[in-house]
């Protein structure tokens, strides 16, 4: 966490989407993992304790802004790597108040990128939780 106190008093929260880094193809399964991963974001953390209230819309009306990227999604062997980073910013200053990443080595046998892509999104909702409650 970078700014405890504008964390800590949260406000509505607006979740951008995740976009291509340089480990990633622009392409349409790197559009669906980022729709994965904000669909697992805003299904978790209204259950988790924090003070944001996730808000649909323009993100210029909301107090923070949740954007990130996709730095890696590439085939390594039989695994993919999916690697993603990001930030809540707040809108006023621009100022980053919350710094993420997690990964991920998904088995292309017997395992579904995109409900990885859900799960982890659950876990950045439960990173932001964590440090909201600590």
């Amino acid at each position: 966490m970078v700014n405890h106190a504008a964390f800590a008093k949260g406000g509505t929260l607006v979740l951008g989407l995740f976009k291509p880094g340089p480990g990633a193809a622009a392409d349409a399964q790197t559009d669906r993992l980022s729709l994965m991963l904000i669909k697992g974001i805003q299904e978790t953390l209204p259950n988790e304790k924090t003070a944001f209230t996730i808000v649909e819309g323009d993100p210029k009306n909301t107090d923070f802004l949740l954007e990130g990227y996709i730095e890696d999604y590439n085939r390594k062997g039989r695994f993919y790597h999916l690697s993603v980073d990001g930030e809540i910013g707040l809108q006023t200053t621009g100022e980053k108040i919350f710094l993420f990443q997690t990964s991920f080595m998904i088995n292309i046998k017997n395992q579904d990128p995109m409900a990885i892509a859900y799960q982890m999104g659950a876990a950045i909702a439960h990173l932001i939780g964590k440090d909201y409650a600590s």
